[in-house]
């Protein structure tokens, strides 16, 4: 179960989620600025073939280019002047000069459900409960896939929400006949993510009447601002590097441009290292999720030990982060899939 507060002022609208009374995400738009094209589906037109890097360049009507993987699965190959089914998959970097990253695999999301055309076969996260009860209860076709995430709950109208998203996919199929570049479907507006993104246990509050009646009973209206003291001062931390550890100390973050840095100060709180290095994770990891954190990510901690399976022990390591280990120098070494920006960096960009 999680609370989402949706705040909105005249020139920035700001949501916050919490798991469990605490602050673990955050996200903002700007409503007279463009929105992200991330998740966005386009008929795009191969330009140039880099075989050297093992991507095509291709034309879905922007600035620049995408840059398209050409090895992704067992899809067919492709040729200069191809036209080519895309979704944006990474956002453009400005800091780098950079255009948008593009896929072939599809997904549509949903609630807990990814419908995935292209990867065949019904795949459940191993976080689920009662395995059993979702496995025959799909109407799947040969060539569709779906994915069922960790927070789904067989009691839900499951069904409803995959004869959805297979008609989403059955629309865009239908628009394939226009001459690319294309936009068959945009990427959602913030508002839209979230309201497709929630649960029958979720709780929505936003303090805007106006949006709140495009919910369709979904987001309760607040006429009090529905940013508390909590979500301020988590946004209010995104603006340091330095966030104070629960048990004393302090984790300080550097953005590089090759990596994040996380620096452990024990700040003479050190009682027992193993702990406070434990502690320490556990934070670095609610941080990632709050600044949207990607990459390559180290994180330098007290004598940290060799092997990590003491380290990690009890903690809530998410699905979309992979732990490496411990390198010779002592860094405790992760990486996380890089959508966009991290958070500080857009607002950097977008409120200065």
């Amino acid at each position: 179960m999680a609370e989402i507060f949706y705040t909105v002022s005249p020139d920035l609208h700001r949501m916050a989620r919490l798991e469990g009374g605490k602050v673990v995400e955050l996200d903002f738009e700007i409503p007279e600025k463009p929105k992200s094209l991330l998740g966005g589906i386009f008929l795009g037109r191969v330009i140039e073939i880099q075989k050297p890097l093992q991507a095509a360049f291709v034309d879905i009507g922007q600035a620049k280019p995408g840059l398209l993987p050409l090895r992704e699965g067992k899809l067919s190959p492709l040729k200069q002047g191809d036209t080519v089914l895309v979704q944006v998959s990474r956002t453009e970097n400005p800091l780098e000069n950079k255009g948008v990253r593009l896929t072939r695999l599809i997904t549509l999301a949903l609630g807990p459900l990814l419908y995935t055309p292209f990867a065949p076969g019904l795949s459940l996260s191993k976080k689920l409960k009662q395995r059993e009860a979702f496995k025959g209860l799909f109407p799947l076709r040969v060539e569709e896939g779906l994915i069922v995430r960790y927070w789904a709950s067989s009691e839900d109208s499951l069904q409803e929400v995959f004869l959805r998203l297979r008609g989403e996919w059955e629309a865009i199929q239908k628009q394939l006949f226009g001459k690319p570049p294309l936009c068959l479907q945009p990427a959602p507006d913030l508002l839209t993510r979230i309201l497709r993104g929630l649960t029958s246990s979720d709780t929505f509050v936003i303090d805007d009447r106006r949006l709140a009646a495009l919910t369709e009973g979904m987001g309760l209206f607040s006429r009090e601002r529905a940013f508390d003291e909590r979500c301020e001062e988590a946004w209010e931390s995104l603006f340091s590097p330095e966030v104070p550890l629960p048990q004393g100390g302090s984790l300080y973050i550097e953005e590089t441009h090759g990596l994040v840095v996380m620096d452990v100060n024990s700040g003479g709180a050190l009682r027992n290292v193993l702990s406070f290095n434990r502690g320490a994770i556990q934070e670095a990891l609610r941080q990632v999720r709050l600044r949207d954190l990607g990459g390559k990510i180290v994180i330098d901690l007290i004598a940290a030990p060799k092997k990590v399976g003491s380290l990690l022990q009890g903690l809530d390591i998410p699905s979309n982060l992979e732990i490496w280990g411990v390198s010779l120098m002592g860094l405790l070494e992760l990486t996380r899939r890089k959508q966009r920006l991290s958070l500080p960096q857009r607002l950097k960009l977008n409120l200065n």
